[in-house]
């Protein structure tokens, strides 16, 4: 009787042992996703800031190797560089959402991995650019994968806008009450409220329009839009001045920057104003991080629950005479912020590895128990990085691939150095700068290589630029600083 009580007990602790492990590996996540946020402007998330810098780790060198909406939104879902996505550009036919629906990437999101897999998974906010136009696939199509949909159809806006609610076309007007942001942040609190309640983990991606411009026509200039409580805030603040700002001599830098006009003091003074206006409709996006913290903190399942912080690009201002953009070859687009809090996670940690959003799809998957093969993406896992509390570890990217979406414009970011190609008329325009002595890329020094370190590195962005899974992991590690050889 004594040794069938003894086995039973163990029967039971072992039973408690491995339902508590299943939870433990099962973690929840949200994933908050900024449109065109740059770097600098974090700071203006005081909430967001002050949590993840004591909690997280934040990453100083994060970059997206392709520095558009659509292209870089699909190596964030998929783990896959843009030239193996497929999806190039925002627009039909080298991209937008025809494009990922038509190559079936919907199947190969992070979201249908953890859906198949017994997560809940919901998305808010900003999709694909292009969805919902057109006639080809319903408006109120829901994408594979996710479990509860609340995204923007046709052209996202701050007012004035359509949601697809779980396959229901929803309008909103331009009261206070239908500010874009706060919308999101009033479905995405009450989907946390319900999921916390659940047995099931979750997983959300919430994608803020802040403080992408404005499409709506009504708007001019092009400018983001801040709620009406935010309106006053940041008054005569300017623009960040980075030694490229409205850069002076562009003679070695390729046509596309040479052709532009030097920056009027009327464009200067539009470029502080969208500045400030970015920042303001950044901080509801703040409130709402803040919100999500709160709610979080009063579950028990708030330790349990990974909070990512990242946005699909940079952004321009002013930078190498461009008014304003993306989508070109320079640090100030790719470099975006990235952040992470969660089970494991180091508190307090700032880390400055190379790592890029095709990192984020292995990443979750990891963190979450559920294999993918390797030869099905392009990035790595970076859970050595947030949970090691030793400044060297075993990540060793040394390089990615920097893609534009055109054939003829590529380059290679390395730890000290970023190298550029454009092709102009027949003739490749090399760049090369010294990120470290010159991090706002204002000195092309590509004409002090030596010829066969040039030609070493040309034939490496070669490699890189039809590398797939485990090619383009090898080879970023590969390819290193050593590449660089300059004369006197």
């Amino acid at each position: 009787m004594k040794k069938n009580f003894f086995i039973l007990k163990l029967l039971l602790s072992l039973f408690c042992f491995l339902v508590s492990f299943s939870a433990i590996a099962r973690p929840n996540f949200i994933i908050v996703l900024t449109d065109d946020m740059a770097v600098d402007e974090f700071r203006f998330m005081p909430r967001t800031q002050e949590y993840f810098a004591i909690n997280g780790v934040r990453f100083t060198n994060a970059f997206v190797s392709q520095a558009m909406c659509c292209p870089a939104r699909s190596s964030i879902l998929t783990g896959q560089y843009s030239v193996n996505t497929g999806v190039k550009s925002n627009n039909f036919p080298t991209g937008g959402w025809h494009v990922f629906h038509e190559l079936g990437l919907e199947s190969a999101t992070m979201a249908a991995k953890l859906q198949a897999s017994g997560y809940s998974t919901a998305y808010f906010g900003k999709f694909m650019n292009e969805y919902g136009l057109g006639n080809q696939i319903p408006r109120n199509y829901v994408p594979l994968g996710w479990s509860d949909w609340y995204a923007f159809v046709a052209s996202p806006s701050y007012y004035n806008y359509s949601l697809n609610e779980n396959g229901v076309i929803k309008n909103y007007g331009n009261t206070p009450a239908d500010y874009a942001t706060d919308v999101l942040a009033k479905h995405a609190l009450n989907h946390l409220n319900s999921a916390l309640n659940k047995n099931s983990p979750f997983f959300m991606l919430i994608s803020a329009y802040a403080p992408h411009s404005s499409t709506d026509e009504a708007i001019r200039p092009t400018v983001p839009v801040s709620a009406p409580r935010h309106k006053n805030l940041f008054n005569g603040i300017q623009a960040p001045r980075s030694a490229s700002f409205n850069q002076a001599d562009v003679s070695k830098k390729p046509f596309n920057v040479q052709s532009r006009p030097l920056l009027s003091p009327e464009d200067i003074d539009w470029i502080d104003l969208s500045f400030r206006l970015r920042i303001q409709s950044l901080r509801s996006v703040d409130e709402m991080v803040g919100k999500l913290i709160d709610k979080l903190k009063a579950s028990p399942k708030f330790n349990e629950t990974y909070i990512i912080f990242v946005s699909d690009n940079g952004f321009w201002f002013g930078d190498h005479r461009f008014k304003f953009g993306k989508g070109g070859l320079y640090d100030q687009s790719h470099r975006v912020p990235l952040a992470i809090t969660g089970p494991n996670v180091q508190p307090g940690l700032v880390r400055d590895d190379l790592v890029i959003n095709t990192d984020l799809f292995p990443t979750v998957l990891n963190l979450a128990g559920v294999t993918v093969a390797p030869k099905n993406y392009d990035g790595r896992s970076i859970q050595p990085l947030l949970e090691s509390n030793k400044r060297q570890t075993t990540f060793n990217r040394r390089s990615f691939l920097i893609e534009t979406g055109q054939e003829g414009r590529l380059g290679i970011r390395f730890d000290s150095y970023a190298y550029y190609e454009t092709l102009q008329a027949a003739r490749t325009i090399k760049e090369l700068y010294d990120t470290k002595l010159d991090p706002d890329q204002v000195y092309n020094i590509a004409d002090r290589l030596t010829g066969t370190s040039a030609t070493a590195i040309s034939d490496a962005l070669g490699q890189l630029r039809n590398c797939k899974a485990g090619t383009c992991r090898k080879l970023e590690n590969t390819f290193t600083d050593d590449l660089v050889q300059l004369t006197n």
